[in-house]
């Protein structure tokens, strides 16, 4: 068979070369570093996001690379968010104005900087009173009303301070005013762990801003959205101790991303390319009788696209199977199968890199191949996402990579013996001893009063995804995005980068 045909022997309907040429310009949906907002085209809303976008929900949790911060830049903006309320049909019967009261924005306009935030504990500032003047300055510049305090925050924020009773009535009575004009002011709240240099502070910071969450939710028209990791959401000892905290954990949403849903990403990216668009959803039309319908320049994919429409596009682009047969696996099953957690959770930041990489590598060393994607460059992309996955596993979690070094060109899974023999005290202690370096977590369980054991350690690792155990329990796995990575062997997987 010639090489890039398909099983039937024919060739793929989307030519190589501008359809290699659109995957290679994949955008990062998930590294959104400002809050500018993304273009139209960019955006896809799973089923699975509709209550995490409502403005009742207060917590959203989200891993690394799950969209916390692309969500806040669209719901940020006027033109996105509407977009998005259109798509996802969040129907609201009041007007919604969307402001931001932490993110990643250095202006310190709307918010404290980090810097700033730092130089407000320092100062010995209550959070509470940091939180409130940020609310507060917000609603009173919303209704046009002028501001009681210094166009600064070391003012603004001693001023809150020292009227509790004064800024009680103030937020009553713009939640009354903006309650009769029939509009809700809602903040949002992402990056949250870039509030501070050590999880002390931050974890103080935190725990106010969701008690000023917690009182919003008894408001008419106030309403707080916080974008949070998980590890701040099982913080529970320390960040939700607070009178009826439970109530925003129960109503929490989570951005969980199917492969179906990160399978859209890459073809919506394709109906909208500025090269291959065109044609590519003229084929579409004409082979899956997909309906088209432009918005505000844009053509987002319809909701209602069947999945083996979806698998016919990816298996077109890279084929049926991850090798010269089926031998090695499917592709459609295969990717998100290397590129989920010990959870199953997905990110389309590991998915969109994955396959902007497979198109990389075919350009440059299976440039005449008549498919976009080669199955070997399939196999780098993973590689690479792999890579990507480990360094944020680092940055979040220092502990954790001396102890997966420790075992570094071993084979999973391995049985707690084994494991023991690799993590020796000096291994752990250099594990902490990272943690506290970076001025990071350490190990949960296992720094915990009555932790200090292997099976702590273990329990610490099978709750951040990263091990789980087999179904005998008696040794433990490594899924193949933290595993190849890591260069840690396992038979019949993917084979680590040498």
């Amino acid at each position: 068979m010639a090489e890039g045909k398909r099983a039937d022997g024919r060739s793929p309907v989307f030519a190589a070369a501008e359809y290699r040429g659109a995957l290679r310009d994949l955008p990062n949906v998930a590294a959104w570093e400002n809050l500018e907002p993304p273009q139209l085209s960019e955006i896809s809303v799973p089923p699975t996001h509709n209550k995490a976008l409502s403005p009742e929900t207060t917590i959203v949790e989200g891993m690394r690379g799950a969209g916390k911060s692309f969500w806040t830049a669209v719901l940020a903006n006027d033109t996105t968010r509407d977009f998005v309320a259109a798509e996802a049909r969040l129907a609201t019967n009041q007007q919604l104005v969307v402001r931001v009261g932490f993110g990643l924005d250095l202006s310190g306009d709307d918010f404290p900087s980090p810097q700033v935030m730092e130089a407000l504990v320092d100062s010995r500032q209550a959070p509470d009173a940091i939180w409130r003047a940020v609310l507060l300055r917000h609603a009173l510049k919303l209704l046009g009303k002028d501001l009681p305090f210094d166009n600064n925050w070391q003012a603004a924020v001693g001023w809150v301070a020292t009227q509790p009773a004064v800024v009680a009535e103030m937020l009553a009575t713009v939640d009354r005013e903006l309650a009769a004009q029939r509009r809700t002011l809602l903040l949002l709240f992402d990056a949250l762990d870039r509030l501070g240099g050590d999880w002390s502070r931050i974890r103080g910071l935190l725990t106010a801003a969701l008690k000023l969450g917690l009182e919003c939710r008894s408001r008419r028209a106030l309403r707080c959205k916080f974008f949070l990791r998980p590890d701040m959401v099982e913080e529970e000892d320390e960040v939700w101790r607070f009178a009826d905290s439970a109530k925003l954990l129960h109503a929490k949403a989570t951005l969980d991303w199917r492969a179906d849903d990160l399978y859209r990403l890459v073809v919506q990216h394709l109906a909208n390319s500025p090269a291959a668009g065109a044609a590519f959803r003229a084929t579409l039309a004409q082979r899956a009788g997909v309906r088209w319908s432009e918005a505000h320049g844009a053509y987002p994919l319809p909701r209602d696209l069947p999945p083996d429409a979806l698998r016919w596009v990816i298996e077109d682009l890279a084929g049926p199977w991850v090798g010269r047969s089926a031998t090695r696996g499917f592709t459609w099953t295969w990717i998100p199968t290397h590129l989920a957690d010990a959870k199953r959770r997905l990110s389309p930041r590991s998915v969109l890199l994955a396959f902007r990489e497979a198109a990389e590598w075919t350009e440059q060393h299976q440039r005449s191949d008549l498919r976009a994607l080669h199955f070997q460059g399939v196999q780098q992309g993973v590689v690479k996402a792999s890579g990507i996955r480990v360094r944020e596993l680092q940055e979040d979690y220092p502990w954790v990579e001396p102890l997966l070094r420790a075992i570094s060109r071993s084979t999973v899974p391995l049985s707690v013996d084994e494991l023991a023999q690799h993590w020796t005290p000096a291994c752990i202690s250099e594990s902490l001893a990272a943690a506290a370096s970076k001025q990071r977590l350490p190990p949960r369980r296992y720094s915990s009063a009555g932790g200090r054991s292997l099976a702590a350690l273990l329990e610490d690792l099978v709750e951040l995804a990263v091990l789980y155990p087999t179904e005998d329990r008696k040794r433990y796995n490594m899924p193949d995005i933290f595993r190849v990575g890591f260069g840690i062997k396992r038979k019949g997987g993917v084979r680590p980068p040498r």
